[in-house]
C-alpha cells in the first residue's frame, strides 16, 4: 500500500505588486498555517519519505516547516521547476516516477493542478482547495503507478481553519 499528500502552498504574500509570482513569499498567515498542518501530521503519524516540491519562494518555505517539524533528513525533499503551476496530469507524471522503495510521497504545490488532480483520484475530494489545504489518500498499489482499477481512499481533507 503507498500513501499520497497532497499540499497547497501556505498563504502568500500579495505586499509587492512589482514582484514575480514565482517569487512571492509566505504572508503572516501563512508562516501560521503551514507550521499548524505540520504539526497536525505529524500528531496522526504522517510523515512522509519523499517531497516533491515546486520550486517557487512560496512552497520552498512551506515544505521548510514540515522538513523542521518532521525532522526530515538531507535529501528528502526534491525541488522541481516543472511543477511550478503544473497541471494535474504533470503532477502525476511526476508521482508516478516515484520510485518504489518509497511508501509515502508528499507534493507541495499550486491550483488548480492540485484541486484537479485530487477531484481526478477521489470524487469525494473537494472542489477548492484552500491555502495550506491537504489530501492524504491511500493507494491499494505497491507502486505509484496509477491504472484505471487502482483502489484509491481519500483518508483525509484536512486545512487551517478546520475545527473538526
Amino acid at each position: 500500500m503507498k500513501r499520497l499528500t497532497l499540499l497547497r502552498h501556505a498563504k502568500s504574500s500579495w505586499a509587492d505588486s512589482g514582484q514575480q509570482d514565482f517569487d512571492r513569499p509566505l504572508n503572516e498567515r501563512g508562516l501560521k498555517d503551514a507550521p499548524t498542518m505540520s504539526q497536525r501530521m505529524l500528531d496522526r503519524g504522517c510523515t512522509p519519505d519523499l517531497i516533491l516540491c515546486s520550486d517557487a519562494v512560496r512552497t520552498r518555505q512551506t515544505a521548510q516547516f514540515f522538513v523542521d517539524n518532521h525532522q526530515l533528513p538531507q535529501g528528502t525533499v526534491e525541488f522541481h521547476e516543472d511543477l511550478y503551476l503544473a497541471s494535474a496530469g504533470t503532477l502525476l507524471e511526476f508521482i508516478q516516477q516515484t520510485s518504489q522503495s518509497i511508501n509515502h510521497v508528499m507534493v507541495i504545490a499550486h491550483n488548480p493542478g492540485l484541486e484537479t488532480l485530487g477531484r481526478q483520484l477521489h470524487p469525494s475530494a473537494p472542489n477548492n482547495l484552500v491555502t495550506c489545504a491537504l489530501l492524504d489518500f491511500s493507494l491499494r498499489s505497491k507502486t505509484f503507478v496509477i491504472e484505471p482499477d487502482t483502489q484509491i481512499d481519500l483518508l483525509l481533507h484536512d486545512y487551517p481553519k478546520n475545527t473538526v
